[in-house]
This record gives C-alpha cells, sequence and structure tokens, in this order.
C-alpha cells in the first residue's frame, strides 16, 4: 500500500479555512497554493513583449501613431523615444515634437534618457525597434550616432527591426546596415537604396498586405500601409491570432 505523507498543520487549517468561508461568506475564500505549484506558475508567465518606438522632428505622424496604437491593443508594452539633434540638443517643448504635418505629439522619454536607464547588451535589447518615415525625421536619425550604435545591436541579434517609409535610409548613413537585405520603402527612394546593394522589392498584395520581411527586418512604404506593418510586427511578436482579434476589434480586414 503506498505511503500517503500527512498534510502539514497549516495545510489543513487552510482547507478548514476555505470551508468555513464558503459556509458563512462567499465573499472570502483563502486559497493555500503549495509550493511546488507556486515554481510551475512562475516558469509559465507569459512574459509581456516590449518595444521602443523612435520619433524625432518631422517623423510621419501616421507611420507613429497608428504603428504604437495597434501594438498597444495587442498587449505589448510600446516606448516612445524622442530622437533629438545632436546639433541642436532639447528643445524648449521637452518630449513634444512636431511631426510631418503639424500634429504635436509627446513622447514618453527622449532616446537618451533610456539608453542611460537601460542596459542594452543583445539579451536585454527590447524585443523589437521601430522606426517611423517621414523624410526629416528620417534625416535627424540619420545623424544621431546612438540612433547607428542601436540598429547594430539590432543587426547583430534576432531582435525585431522595423522601418517605414523613408526610415529604411537611416540603415544607409549608418554604414549600410542590412545592406543584402530585402526590404522596401517609399517607391520614390527605390533607386537609391538599391544603389546601396540593398534587394528593393515591390511588395505585392500578400497574405500580410504590402510588407516585407526578410528574418529579422520589417519594412512597409508609407503611411497607406501603416496597418499592415503594424499587424505583422505585432504577429510576429505575439501570434497571427492576437493580431487578427486585435483587426477584427478595429473593422479592418486582415490577413488578406
Amino acid at each position: 500500500m503506498p505511503h500517503v505523507a500527512p498534510q502539514s498543520e497549516s495545510e489543513n487549517s487552510g482547507c478548514r479555512s476555505i470551508k468555513r468561508n464558503r459556509f458563512y461568506s462567499y465573499t472570502k475564500i483563502t486559497y493555500i497554493v503549495p509550493s511546488w505549484l507556486r515554481s510551475v506558475m512562475s516558469e509559465t508567465t507569459v512574459v509581456k513583449k516590449c518595444v521602443l518606438a523612435l520619433v524625432a522632428q518631422g517623423s510621419e505622424e501616421m507611420e507613429l501613431v497608428i504603428t504604437v496604437d495597434v501594438l498597444r491593443r495587442c498587449n505589448i508594452d510600446v516606448t516612445v523615444a524622442l530622437v533629438l539633434d545632436e546639433m541642436e540638443g532639447a528643445s524648449e517643448q521637452g518630449l513634444v515634437v512636431q511631426c510631418s504635418r503639424h500634429v504635436n505629439v509627446r513622447a514618453d522619454t527622449t532616446l537618451q534618457a533610456y539608453l542611460q536607464q537601460n542596459t542594452l547588451t543583445n539579451d536585454m535589447l527590447p524585443d523589437a525597434l521601430i522606426l517611423p518615415g517621414g523624410l526629416e525625421g528620417s534625416k535627424i536619425m540619420s545623424k544621431v550616432a546612438a540612433v547607428g550604435s542601436l540598429l547594430r545591436c539590432y543587426e547583430n541579434s534576432e531582435k525585431i527591426v522595423s522601418a517605414i517609409c523613408a526610415a529604411p535610409t537611416v540603415f544607409i548613413s549608418h554604414g549600410n546596415l542590412f545592406a543584402g537585405r530585402r526590404l522596401t520603402c517609399y517607391p520614390a527612394l527605390k533607386q537609391l537604396l538599391i544603389k546601396e546593394g540593398y534587394d528593393w522589392q515591390e511588395p505585392h498584395q500578400s497574405h500580410y498586405g504590402r510588407v516585407i520581411v526578410d528574418g529579422n527586418l520589417i519594412t512597409s512604404m508609407g503611411p497607406a500601409t501603416t496597418f499592415d506593418f503594424a499587424l505583422t510586427i505585432a504577429a510576429v511578436l505575439t501570434s497571427l491570432q492576437e493580431a487578427e482579434k486585435v483587426a477584427i476589434n478595429m473593422l479592418y480586414k486582415w490577413p488578406y
């Protein structure tokens, strides 16, 4: 006959507590969770994905705000970091930046402050880095050394880099990062990227929309393709089912 270990006094008292509370009140029930079950629960806890989205003066507001909004709807933690022109320094408006169509957006922090507060080794990088388009915003990001250092960390990792519209031109300015990779961008910049050795592709309407995915690099074309861009990032970070559920709730048909 197998030996059954007797319950400890604390476990017995816990069981009696449950019965008493259930008998006299339905509003307070004390559950005793064994230590072995607590360890299993902690090991299976789903870690929330985190994303760093960059913004600068002149960034394209639709490509930033739609992407951040969609990812947050997918329960992804997004930090918006303001990239300041190193020649100009901080502005009087602090974290508020004027985007390409004169819409003001308030960032969560500056990129400089974010990098000071977080040690970004390959293991500690956010799960994805997002670069919105906008020609002027992309020019600023092209000049800031910290953006280049961050992109190099991502190039040597498996974490996601996503760039839309004019943003892929930032790769060129920081040493032709991701050269030879398949990507797309705003059509007017196609020849510039081809000349620098990138495999530019026309993202014909696919299952995920007008988006090119090459390994850890996700790119798209412009404002009208931002929903496809954001949902593809969300699907990679969470699941296709989660992204599709969010698309349905937004009344957007995706995937196609």
